[in-house]
């Protein structure tokens, strides 16, 4: 019964604190605050298959700091023509050669939900890991699947993911190591944009209807505090990046971090 109250208790603040950053409609909802940015002279031609790269000065990941040094992110993926279906591979690397990351995707968009499917191997601390293993005592993958909701009359939308499979366990009253099935909510909200910019806040909390221990910590709580600023940068009035600056606090591990990310391409 505790339990449930905790969870009810974080979904009414999750609402509560987002709704009340304002009402205002700025007439946009991105999936990621670089969307917004694009504009119809940065929109491409149709390509299928194309692939983009990152840098940033760390990595954060729903309240982990994943990785403390300079990396960079690689997205390979076939999107279809309508841009609703996509299929992917996501990888990561450390400057210093401390992190590895390599990542499987598929996600469907239709009107405002958006469902996915990622097979996440942060392999770091698993350097003789075999990457077809996924026994939930050995594996350094786990599955995990999302749903999203984006409002249209206000800049908000809800994130509901489930780790359903690999290395996100507890062992039970028994002395055997079961799946905790670890859950993720995040809101998020536009505070403010303008034409080449945007100011959203994000509030994260996770939890496990079977453990109080789970994948993001000891217990039920708040992981994942944060807001997120997005710009176009203009270099020599010729090149335009799309940049983000991200503050992160997390309860549950007791720390915070900042991170700005550069899409190169």
């Amino acid at each position: 019964m505790i339990h449930f109250i905790k969870i009810t208790g974080l979904f009414l603040v999750l609402i509560t604190t987002t709704v009340s950053y304002g009402q205002r409609d700025y007439g946009r909802i991105p999936n990621l605050p670089i969307d917004s940015l694009e504009t119809e002279e940065t929109k491409e031609i149709y390509r299928p298959i194309d692939f983009k790269l990152t840098v940033k000065n760390m990595h954060l990941w729903r309240g982990y700091r994943v990785t403390d040094e300079a990396m960079t992110a690689a997205n390979v993926y076939y999107a279809s023509k309508n841009g609703k279906f996509k299929a992917g591979f996501w990888g990561g690397v450390g400057f210093a050669g401390n992190y590895t990351e390599f990542d499987y995707y598929l996600s469907y968009e239709s009107n405002n939900w958006i469902f996915a499917i990622w097979d996440i191997n942060n392999y770091t601390d698993f350097p003789d890991a075999n990457i077809f293993n996924y026994d939930r005592a050995e594996t350094s993958h786990f599955i995990d699947v999302s749903v999203t909701y984006k409002f249209q009359q206000i800049p908000l939308q809800m994130t509901w993911s489930t780790i359903v499979q690999g290395r996100d366990t507890y062992v039970n009253s028994d002395g055997e190591l079961r799946n905790a099935f670890t859950n993720y909510v995040e809101a998020s909200y536009i505070v403010a944009a303008g034409q080449d910019w945007n100011l959203s806040a994000y509030v994260g909390a996770s939890f496990s209807f079977v453990s109080d221990t789970h994948f993001y910590g000891d217990e039920t709580g708040f992981n994942n505090i944060g807001i997120t600023y997005a710009k176009a940068l203009n270099v020599f009035d010729k090149y335009t990046f799309p940049v983000t600056a991200t503050a992160m606090w997390n309860s549950l591990q007791e720390y915070g971090a900042l991170q700005v990310a550069v899409d190169l391409f």
